[in-house]
């Protein structure tokens, strides 16, 4: 058995009326495939702050997955608002902590600590988080990066702990994911490479005596043949490409310097990898996350998911088109893998 998540972009730039949004969130409530939805985080985005109770409370099963950066609230007021994000939720709310990798981005915000320092400053982050969420008498913290005193919450997450996910690739983020991720996000590689990060993270939670689940991320094109999935992606790559300039769709900046991107753009060197995993819209998108794509008929793409969950995969967070958003065409295709893998 295998999960599905996707990924939403609550608001598109400039759209003020939610009418679309509730539409949107409504026809990921009712599909059977999708299990999470991820709320991304950018400083130039609606927040997702804002987004997520405004979802919850027009939808039965939505189990968002709350974007969240360490520095854009202290921890104690970010464990509050989780709790209860988490029981208005019933227990349905999962938070992806995202450290950040460029610095502009983080900086837009008045966050000017240095990337050497993010990922220790959210080691205490989470570890105050999870003190706050667990702790049963008021406690006092003095750390490195953050202070608090008298800290109590009344109103405790519904699942006792809000589940952690998060990603990336440097050293530093391997050594947070195992200490605190319940979910490690990969993006898309071939066999090979994700053979090898899944080894890495799970060697390093080994250390802290935990076990880590893995997902990974991907763009989906599905054709009845090849020919077909083909044009459908050379289709989307044309859309991207005659779009350049234009800030019509999400790419990385090229001030992004994490381990990560590179990590993506190195894989561009060729195309086509393993039976259908390609690299098209990665290399237009600067090495975006989640441009990393699977091209091909329902039946090789569905071998490639089950060599992938072979490999340790048991979440899939799919997306298709320009823009990386969900389709409804995925679904009977999704409720199939699910049965199958």
């Amino acid at each position: 058995m295998v999960d599905f998540f996707t990924g939403l972009q609550p608001l598109a730039p400039g759209e003020t009326d939610p009418a679309r949004l509730a539409e949107r969130v409504r026809e990921l409530d009712a599909s059977e495939a999708i299990d999470r939805v991820l709320v991304g985080y950018s400083s130039i985005w609606p927040h997702n702050h804002a987004m997520a109770p405004y979802m919850l409370a027009m939808t039965e099963k939505f189990s968002p997955i709350v974007a969240h950066r360490p520095g854009v609230m202290a921890p104690t007021a970010a464990a509050r608002y989780f709790a209860t994000l988490d029981v208005l939720a019933q227990g349905r709310l999962a938070i992806n902590v995202v450290v950040g990798g460029a610095d502009k981005d983080l900086h837009r915000e008045g966050d000017h600590t240095p990337k050497s320092e993010r990922y220790e400053r959210a080691i205490e982050y989470l570890d105050l988080v999870r003190r706050t969420w667990t702790e049963k008498s008021s406690f006092d913290h003095q750390g490195r990066f953050y202070a608090a005193e008298n800290v109590k919450l009344l109103t405790r997450p519904a699942q006792g702990q809000v589940p952690i996910f998060m990603g990336g690739e440097s050293d530093a983020a391997v050594d947070f994911g195992a200490r605190h991720a319940d979910l490690y996000m990969l993006w898309g590689e071939p066999f090979s490479g994700t053979r090898e990060r899944i080894a890495r993270v799970r060697a390093a939670a080994e250390g802290y005596a935990r076990q880590i689940e893995f997902s990974l991320s991907l763009r989906l094109f599905l054709g009845k043949t090849e020919d077909e999935a083909w044009a459908k992606a050379r289709s989307v790559e044309r859309q991207i490409a005659e779009a350049q300039g234009s800030h019509a769709f999400l790419r990385s900046s090229t001030t992004d310097n994490s381990v990560g991107r590179q990590r993506a753009l190195a894989l561009t060197d060729e195309e086509l990898h393993d039976t259908c995993f390609w690299t098209g819209l990665t290399k237009l998108l600067g090495g975006f996350a989640n441009s990393q794509a699977l091209v091909g008929t329902e039946e090789q793409i569905l071998d490639t998911l089950g060599t992938y969950h072979d490999l340790g995969v048991g979440t899939f967070l799919v997306t298709t088109g320009a823009e990386a958003g969900w389709d409804p065409a995925l679904e009977a295709f999704l409720l199939r893998a699910k049965k199958e893998l």
